[in-house]
């Protein structure tokens, strides 16, 4: 990656070259990793693990699940996916969108999160995904949308910056405080803080989040990737800038000898309504406009005639005659919505995630007492969706109908007791976005 940055800025080809042997030799017979350190060459299952864990068991080209350690992981595809954009290798940007399926299709959690398990912080097998010993490396989630940003730089196609977005508002801001003076290393989706102190298993799940680290990577990474958000919420291509993330900015893209001025004011993530201010009068300029999956394909525009949009892989293309200023107006629904894992994720059978726009809520027992588990949503119930802050940082809450499960055949001091039908009492359930968790405490 940092090859290709250093030859996007000085041109010099060594750099390209030298970043395209990487890839190329990575995973070819005999493993550099076995000429380099002979004395660590094993025999039978415990070597394959570790050529899968360096993601070295194949060439990448015939790559096709991702395996091993997730940040290296990541950070090996965005490398590959530059190779493949700045040299149009075909071969190892399908094997790019392989390895994005895989993660996405089959080992991601729903905040974006990715690498299920703590041994090794790696990816384990599809459909393993673990709520309460997740290991969903805050940097793990970084790389992710730095593979996205450059699938998206090759084509774009709003399945990435859907994912990227996803990543961004939940298994990212996660790893911060909202004081911005402790971390995550581990994103979590399920803690029982007795469990963190006392369970061995669980000893990487911490309860709170902590104020450094002595692997220290995810403090620094977030700091990287806040500062140059700018660089996520928009890519362009000849004539055309894409936005994937509506965030409040403002910016101008060069076209021939012009200049193409765009401001966006924008509400997400707590509604869906955004402006776009356009200074782009006797351009060849077209705005491509993404369009979310939350939103389920339902959105309104204002300032552009049906003539000049179209629909494509998930974004809004306007071309229009522009003037000196042109307002767009974009409004995308936000519904509630209750979201089903796959029936393969054994660990998420008979649950569902709370989602609003690109915000993933949770519980909390500050808000709802202990013993979450014994919580359910009702589906057909009513909920409200309210502004409030949390730590001084205002957000949007989620009140809803739901029921706290009680064992009425259960005596004090059983363990163990006949089965009797749960009876159910209706409660209101408050639900808080997923990266605020923890900042009250345990």
């Amino acid at each position: 990656m940092a090859l290709v940055r250093l030859y996007e800025v000085t041109k010099e080809p060594r750099y390209l070259e030298l970043s395209k042997v990487f890839i190329d030799e990575r995973g070819k017979r005999p493993y550099y990793f076995d000429k380099e350190h002979p004395e660590e060459v094993k025999k039978g299952h415990e070597n394959d693990l570790r050529y899968f864990y360096n993601q070295a068991h194949l060439p990448v080209r015939q790559q096709d699940e991702a395996v091993g350690h997730a940040v290296r992981a990541v950070y090996l595809y965005s490398g590959m996916a530059d190779i493949a954009r700045l040299t149009e290798d075909e071969t190892l940007y399908s094997s790019c969108e392989k390895l994005w399926d895989s993660m996405a299709n089959e080992k991601m959690y729903i905040t974006g999160g990715v690498g299920g398990t703590h041994i090794g912080e790696a990816f384990s097998f599809p459909y393993d995904l673990p709520n309460d010993t997740a290991y969903a490396e805050t940097c793990a989630s970084i790389g992710l949308v730095f593979f996205a940003r450059r699938m998206l730089e090759i084509k774009p196609d709003a399945k990435y910056a859907n994912v990227m977005e996803r990543a961004l508002y939940n298994g990212i801001l996660s790893g911060m405080a909202l004081d911005g003076k402790s971390f995550f290393y581990v994103n979590p989706l399920e803690v029982l803080p007795e469990a963190s102190h006392k369970d061995e298993r669980k000893f990487h799940v911490k309860p709170v989040r902590q104020k450094w680290f002595g692997c220290a990577c995810c403090p620094p990474n977030l700091a990287r990737l806040v500062s140059s958000i700018g660089s996520y919420a928009y890519t362009e291509k000849e004539d055309t800038l894409f936005v994937h993330l509506y965030m409040g900015s403002e910016l101008t893209k060069k076209v021939g000898d012009k200049d193409a001025n765009v401001a966006i004011t924008s509400e997400l993530p707590w509604d869906g309504n955004v402006e776009i201010a356009v200074e782009a009068k006797d351009t060849d300029f077209v705005l491509a406009l993404r369009i979310p999956d939350w939103c389920g394909g339902n959105y309104t525009v204002d300032g552009i005639e049906k003539d000049e949009m179209s629909e494509k892989d998930g974004y809004l293309y306007v071309k229009k005659a522009w003037s000196e200023k042109d307002v767009l107006k974009l409004h995308f629904p936000m519904p509630l919505l209750l979201m089903e894992a796959d029936e393969k994720v054994r660990e998420d059978a008979g649950k569902v995630a709370v989602l609003r726009g690109p915000i993933v809520y949770c519980l909390e027992e500050v808000d709802n007492g202990k013993d979450l588990h014994l919580l359910e949503v009702n589906p057909d119930g009513k909920y409200e969706i309210k502004d409030s802050e949390i730590c001084g940082n205002p957000v949007k809450v989620v009140e809803m109908d739901g029921f706290r499960v009680v064992d009425t055949a259960k005596k004090d001091g059983e363990l163990y007791h006949v089965y009797k039908r749960k009876e159910k009492e209706a409660v209101e359930l408050k639900f808080v976005p997923y990266y605020t968790w923890a900042n009250r405490g345990e």
